[in-house]
């Protein structure tokens, strides 16, 4: 059986077409592909779809594989979390997998079905923004966060973009710890003062991402000993262990995948995560995903 599986998100598209037999253990990857953002609401419906078929061209090129020779598709992608929102994916996708089975579902269930090949468990997301996603045996699930900038991302790295320019702010004027993340993080915007990082960041055209790109350099600074730094991962790790500790709490879950940029590049956000998650629940135990979010989404269709 040959399975397409595609993990959008708001900057890659990615697909895989893998090779199952009889298990998910007997998974073999045959082809890969990637194209810009599939997330409707970044791009529109119609340049999303274009992107999921570049994508997918892309990868049935790299199998040297016929489109006629794939059995189903699965599609995780960003901004199809709700019914409503899937209806609208899977009526624009429907012409593009030529009759065969699929299904669309949010970018956050291929994540946890690639972490768990299909099975039961949680998995706590890190990049520029964060959530955490499970599926019991029962099949039921439970979000947490990933509310976006505004509402949510709770430990991701744009809210840590996002604490280093307050704390930089804060450290200005007086009112805040002094620390090390001044100079580096108004550099980083170009600028020499908080009143032109001030005239930067209000622009209407400024691009959040910007603010994400202070993760590494919040980053950097821990290493170097400055203590605001090591707080802010700090915090960040507790976060992120109280959206897995309601996941967990509500599917009656033990066993959470960690993935994500934020998780896998920062040591003390991890061991913070990992910490305040054992002492919420006894016996929770932090692994690494067994497989991808794009072979996950394959994974979706079961068959």
């Amino acid at each position: 059986m040959l399975k397409i599986g595609v993990d959008g998100g708001g900057t890659t598209t990615r697909a895989v077409i893998i090779e199952q037999a009889n298990s998910t253990s007997e998974i073999r990857v045959l082809g890969r592909g990637e194209a810009a953002s599939s997330n409707h609401y970044g791009v529109g419906i119609d340049v999303a779809a274009a992107n999921i078929d570049e994508a997918i061209r892309a990868a049935l090129d790299a199998a040297n594989i016929s489109r006629a020779d794939i059995g189903s598709y699965g599609f995780g992608l960003a901004g199809a979390c709700t019914p409503a929102e899937q209806s609208l994916v899977s009526s624009k996708l429907a012409s593009l997998v030529s009759g065969k089975s699929f299904v669309v579902d949010e970018d956050a269930a291929g994540a946890q079905s690639g972490a768990f090949a299909g099975g039961p468990g949680a998995v706590i997301i890190a990049g520029t923004g964060a959530n955490c996603f499970g599926v019991n045996e029962q099949n039921q699930r439970a979000r947490a966060d990933g509310l976006g900038p505004l509402l949510g991302d709770r430990g991701g790295g744009y809210r840590i973009g996002e604490a280093a320019l307050r704390a930089i702010c804060a450290a200005d004027d007086g009112s805040g710890a002094s620390t090390s993340l001044v100079e580096p993080g108004l550099k980083a915007f170009e600028v020499d003062s908080v009143d032109e990082l001030v005239q930067v960041v209000y622009q209407p055209d400024f691009a959040r991402n910007r603010v994400a790109a202070l993760f590494p350099i919040v980053l950097q600074e821990a290493q170097n000993g400055d203590e605001l730094a090591q707080a802010l991962l700090q915090d960040a790790g507790l976060e992120l262990a109280k959206s897995a500790r309601a996941v967990l709490g509500k599917l009656q879950l033990s066993r959470v995948a960690v993935v994500g940029g934020v998780l896998e590049n920062a040591p003390t956000v991890r061991a913070s995560f990992e910490n305040h998650l054992r002492e919420f629940i006894s016996g929770a135990e932090v692994i690494a995903p067994q497989y991808d979010a794009a072979i996950g989404a394959a994974l979706l269709v079961k068959n």
